[in-house]
């Protein structure tokens, strides 16, 4: 019986029988037994001649030994194991010599049976079958150790070379006992069983035997072995009851004996069935239940698609949208009919087509779309903001979203930021006039003060100094989000702003005694981006990495040009991100250790910053832990392509004239 393991099926020559197995392998066994007994003292006692009985018998044995060889054979192409290979020729071989013995049985073609036969001929015939069929077990059990071994070693002609020697042994046999008859001691005397026939058919009781024996011994036994080893029982009782016990043809030896060849014959066939009945079940069970399955996933998927209040859109490499769910209508005020086969381009807010665009394409390249804000047009012309989150299906060459509307909670969120942009304004100027006259005092240019007035002095203004930092953080943010900030698009050499942000760096990096590196590898590299405002950003990571980094701890920075865009990374040797921020540091004020940034001067709209800029930028940025400690930010920004800049060029041309 087959189980199934891992999901992979083990078949019976596989498997390790079970003791219901057992206990009716050895019943078969005990019953066959009992019957021989019963019959072995009546072997040569003559019955009527059944003509019929003859063909009968050996076309059935044929036609069940072909289809076990068949089954084995299939087993073995999937398993390719030698012990298999061997007996399944076995079989062949017996079912090959079953249609030989009955083509030349004397009587039922011919009078002496055909292809030249003579009257000893189907005796050796039975002989050399009944031999050659233990042989091929006992080949069987030997090979069986070394299958796992072998199987890799089988060339792919290893098959047709067996069936082809198995078809050559039954010819030679066949013609040995037919045109070179007078070559073979007569085995036969007037029609009944010479001594000639008693002693070569002791030859195959002993291999019958040996067959049995070596079977038993090759342990670990497989359910295939089990019953193998009742077949053997079988071919011993029919070989000694047919061959052996009785005295001539149509004896009840005779009968009884080729009703235990059948036997024999049909036991590995009938397990070999079943287990193949049992397979195509348990296929059949797993594809229901597999189909059963989907059916669920995909009313689940179409109950979510059709009920959702986000919207959730498909939509092909080139961004035209293939399907759309309802809620397209309460979200940008379009029925799902009216979007389909329309170009997601059509309803962007113009501004955000490049950060989406290098969004599409990064999800491509195998990285998922998560917290993506952009703008889009809702039909009455109003500006609507949708939260992506997105993944690309390669197989189906299918982008799929999942956007929530986030248009009141972002105008919430502008409304803060203007408050504190004009608050920020408004403190701009008495922070500063504040900070002139401290800066003086801290210098001593009012001369020399007392110690506790100093120290008052010096808190002041380092915490001036802080404040104005936020005010310009804060008043950065403004002209990001309120579409101020303007940016110059060029061809721009990522390795020379890179150097330049370093340098305008370096007395922070000597404050900090936090040098920076610039690895040398990979020569120039071209971007399509605005250079002030990445060095702006350059700037900021930098900061925050010699800020964080250990006294003497190099931070390093390289650049790798990759197929659409070109990624900077800045490694720093800090502490590292707590796993409960990383999703929250680029968020504004997200500050670790507000403490400890503080004293830094760090004002936790930095990263922020960044993030916003790279969006911009129509770029990426983002992080991971370093794998000898420390954190690796890096940025995405698209490479600069000379068809792409003319077919810019060319576009304003057509727009100018």
């Amino acid at each position: 019986m087959p189980r199934l393991v891992a999901e992979h099926p083990v078949f019976l020559s596989t498997a390790t029988p079970r003791p219901q197995d057992r206990r009716l392998a050895l019943g078969v066994v005990a019953v066959s037994l009992l019957i021989f007994l019963c019959l072995a003292p009546f072997a040569q006692q003559p019955l009527p001649p059944v003509a019929p009985f003859i063909p009968i018998y050996q076309s059935a044995l044929a036609i069940s030994d072909s289809i076990t060889a068949a089954i084995l054979l299939i087993q073995f192409n999937i398993l390719r194991s030698r012990a298999l290979l061997a007996l399944a020729a076995g079989y062949l071989f017996t079912a090959l010599m079953a249609v030989m013995h009955t083509l030349s049985f004397p009587g039922l073609f011919a009078p002496t049976g055909l292809l030249g036969a003579g009257p000893q001929t189907t005796a050796w015939l039975y002989v050399f079958w009944h031999a050659g069929f233990p042989i091929a077990v006992i080949c069987y059990a030997l090979l069986k150790p070394r299958g796992e071994a072998a199987a890799a070693e089988l060339a792919r002609p290893a098959l047709p070379l067996t069936l082809g020697a198995v078809v050559a042994a039954v010819a030679a046999l066949t013609l040995l006992t037919t045109a070179g008859r007078s070559l073979l001691p007569d085995v036969l005397t007037g029609g009944r069983n010479g001594i000639g026939l008693i002693v070569t058919i002791g030859g195959d009781l002993m291999l019958t035997l040996a067959a049995l024996v070596t079977l038993w011994r090759r342990r670990p036994h497989t359910v295939l072995d089990l019953w193998l080893m009742v077949v053997m029982c079988a071919w011993l009782f029919d070989v000694a009851l047919s061959a052996w016990l009785n005295g001539a043809r149509f004896d009840l030896g005779f009968y009884a004996g080729r009703l235990y060849g059948l036997l024999a014959g049909t036991f590995v066939l009938i397990v070999l069935l079943q287990e193949t009945g049992t397979l195509y079940a348990q296929l059949a069970r797993m594809f229901e239940a597999e189909h059963q399955d989907r059916k669920r996933e995909a009313e689940e998927r179409r109950r979510i698609f059709e009920t959702s209040l986000d919207i959730i859109l498909v939509v092909d490499r080139r961004g035209i949208i293939l399907r759309v769910s309802p809620s397209s209508m309460q979200t940008l005020g379009y029925a799902p009919n009216e979007l389909i086969g329309r170009s997601a381009r059509d309803l962007v807010y113009p501004e955000d087509l490049d950060a989406i665009r290098n969004q599409m394409r990064r999800s491509r390249q195998g990285h998922t779309i998560r917290d993506f804000a952009t703008r889009y047009l809702h039909k009455d012309g109003h500006v609507v903001t949708l939260d992506w989150s997105g993944v690309w299906s390669e197989p189906e060459q299918r982008h799929y979203f999942i956007g929530r509307d986030v248009t009141e909670q972002k105008r919430i969120e502008r409304m803060k930021d203007e408050f504190i942009a004009t608050v920020s304004h408004e403190l701009r100027t008495p922070v500063t006039s504040i900070a002139g006259p401290l800066s003086l005092l801290a210098s001593g240019a009012a001369g020399k003060l007392p110690d506790s007035v100093m120290r008052l002095v010096g808190m002041a203004h380092s915490n001036i100094g802080r404040l104005a930092r936020l005010v310009n953080d804060v008043l950065d943010m403004e002209t990001i989000e309120d579409e101020t900030m303007t940016f110059n698009f060029q061809r721009v050499n990522v390795r020379g702003v890179v150097r330049q942000a370093i340098e305008a760096n370096r007395a922070l990096a000597r404050k900090f005694g936090v040098p920076v590196r610039l690895d040398s590898g990979g020569g120039d590299a071209w971007a399509r981006t605005d250079s002030d405002r990445l060095r702006q950003v350059l700037l900021r990571l930098l900061s925050n990495a010699m800020k964080f980094s250990p006294r003497g701890e190099p931070a390093t920075v390289s650049i790798e040009p990759r197929e659409d865009y070109v990624r900077i990374t800045l490694r720093d040797r800090g502490p590292g991100i707590p796993h409960e921020y990383k999703a929250l540091i680029f968020e504004k004020f997200a500050q670790i250790d507000a403490t400890d940034a503080r004293e830094r001067g760090g004002t936790g709209l930095g990263l922020s910053i960044v993030k916003q800029t790279m969006i911009k930028l129509g770029g990426n940025v983002g992080h991971f832990a370093a794998a000898s400690g420390g954190t690796v930010f890096y940025l995405d920004i698209p490479r600069w392509r000379e068809e792409a800049a003319a077919q810019t060029a060319d576009g304003l041309a057509r727009s100018a004239g």
